[in-house]
């Protein structure tokens, strides 16, 4: 069987509404093969693997596994076959143990189920992978990062022949993701075929042998691992150049009114800090993920309990929850936005008319010819495609969703926009144009708070930077004080290069000793 690829697919089409996602998609994954798929929102890389792993039918063409025709009806059959996937918004059952997830559905013993036998299996599963979890805590305590590593730890004991990792790396710290990769290598040294999608490039870079581009559902083309360069890929990607899709913040929008002003603000995993943002700043927190930085927009979404006072405008607002901080002119974009910001199941205008439906009511009834208008307004100036008000939001690429919940959230006119890990699992298209949207909340005068791992991102948009590492404020300093260098050394260490801070933020004497 040499020679043979592990799965060929050829000329796969698939078509919703009219609207041809895949226009004859064929390419091939090898045995003990990491070959990434990279490609814009919207370019068919969801639906192909969703075709890969049962989940849709193809409209045309074939699949061949081994050599021979397959018919992937369904996740079952796809898991028969050897087919798996991790995908990017993967969940687990959170009433049930790490264990019995690692288990569930392959459960040990002949006769019965022994719970301490699932346990002791989970734990030796866990060791091999070097993940460090209880295997009996709770599924549903286990933040989003840890979550995706007990996803992967699924895989380990079974018998695929081929596994799809969708962005796994999106929600992991750098020593998370070092364990995905011995994972990912052990995988290959099994001789299982490896799909990774990343809009990491460093990722498929250093892991990939192979890198297949799509581009408006068709393949544009497939590089070699040397080949897989920043430019050639943005080229194959978007058909713009790199320089094309640059962004960057010039401070120009910054003026002199403070709207928002923190003091003390802390909570169990972040030590109390204080700051201001003035209205067109953009002040970027960036960190470890689960370093402490996730505390900030969690406190002032009112969603975790803490400590300290804010003001906006100048006046004392009450954080309590969600609802008191959005009346004090708080919007919240988290990071996940198919759990925490939209309703997948609703339409594109359902969700972007939430905010403000009381302003499209007549008569205590909602108009839904006001509600398409205004939604389809919102959708041609974030450049949303589909253009399609109608359409349920689960039909939408990872970068228009992310435009949506913007969209959404720029309709109720906030004073501050917190935004966390806006670009996660978008392509470089789309984070252009996401950067965009943000900097023209910062021009229209409101304030910015965006909280990201991404330090290019902190570089691109903030104004000024801080540092949160295991819960304290280590570093600040306006943008221009910062190289990307300076900035990664502060962020793995904990040790900061800058003493000074400006006069408009303080900090505690213990943060202002370290």
């Amino acid at each position: 069987m040499n020679g043979i690829p592990l799965v060929e697919l050829k000329n796969l089409e698939k078509e919703f509404a009219g609207t041809k996602a895949l226009k004859g998609v064929s390419l091939s994954f090898l045995r003990g093969e990491v070959h990434g798929l990279l490609g814009e929102n919207g370019a068919g890389k969801s639906t192909l693997i969703k075709i890969l792993t049962g989940v849709y039918a193809p409209s045309a063409g074939e699949i061949l596994l081994e050599g021979s025709p397959v018919r992937v009806s369904s996740p079952p059959e796809a898991h028969r076959l050897g087919l798996g996937a991790v995908y990017q918004d993967a969940e687990l059952v959170s009433s049930f143990t790490v264990g019995q997830n690692i288990l569930l559905g392959n459960e040990p013993g002949r006769i019965g189920i022994s719970d301490r036998a699932i346990h002791d299996e989970a734990a030796e599963i866990l060791s091999q992978m070097g993940i460090e979890l209880d295997v009996r805590r709770l599924a549903g305590t286990l933040s989003a990062a840890e979550m995706q590593l007990v996803t992967l730890a699924t895989l380990f004991h079974r018998r695929y022949k081929l596994i799809v990792l969708d962005e796994p790396t999106a929600r992991l710290s750098a020593a998370e993701s070092e364990v995905l990769f011995r994972i990912v290598d052990g995988f290959k040294a099994q001789g299982i075929g490896i799909v990774y999608i990343s809009h990491r490039l460093r990722e498929v870079q250093q892991i990939c042998d192979r890198a297949t581009i799509l581009r408006g559902g068709l393949v544009s083309g497939t590089l070699n691992r040397g080949e897989i360069t920043e430019d050639r890929v943005t080229e194959l990607m978007v058909d713009r150049s790199r320089s094309e899709l640059a962004t960057y913040n010039d401070g120009n929008s910054v003026r002199p009114e403070v709207l928002v002003e923190v003091a003390g603000l802390g909570t169990a995993q972040l030590a109390p800090l204080s700051f201001k943002i003035q209205a067109g700043e953009v002040l970027g927190f960036t960190g470890p993920v689960g370093g402490g930085m996730e505390d900030v927009a969690r406190a002032l979404g009112g969603i975790s309990r803490h400590s300290g006072t804010a003001k906006v405008r100048g006046k004392a607002v009450n954080l309590a929850t969600p609802i008191a901080a959005r009346r004090s002119g708080i919007a919240l974009i988290p990071e996940d936005r198919r759990k925490q910001a939209l309703f997948p199941a609703l339409s594109a205008a359902d969700n972007i008319c939430l905010p403000v439906l009381h302003s499209l009511q007549r008569f205590l009834m909602i108009r839904p010819g006001s509600m398409k208008r205004y939604a389809e307004s919102v959708l041609d100036q974030l450049a949303v495609r589909p253009r399609a008000s109608s359409t349920q939001v689960r039909f939408f690429s990872g970068g228009n969703q992310q435009k949506l919940v913007i969209g959404k959230w720029m309709s109720a006119k906030a004073s501050v926009y917190i935004i966390v890990e806006p670009t996660n699992g978008v392509d470089v298209g789309a984070i252009k144009e996401i950067y965009d949207i943000i900097l023209q909340l910062a021009r229209d005068g409101a304030a910015v708070l965006l909280i990201s791992s991404s330090l290019n991102e902190m570089l691109a948009l903030a104004d000024r930077i801080m540092v949160i590492h295991d819960g304290n404020c280590v570093a600040e300093a306006p943008k221009k004080s910062w190289t990307y260098d300076d900035l990664l050394a502060v962020t793995l260490s904990g040790k900061s290069r800058h003493t000074a801070s400006p006069p408009h933020v303080t900090r505690s004497t213990e943060e202002e000793s370290r």
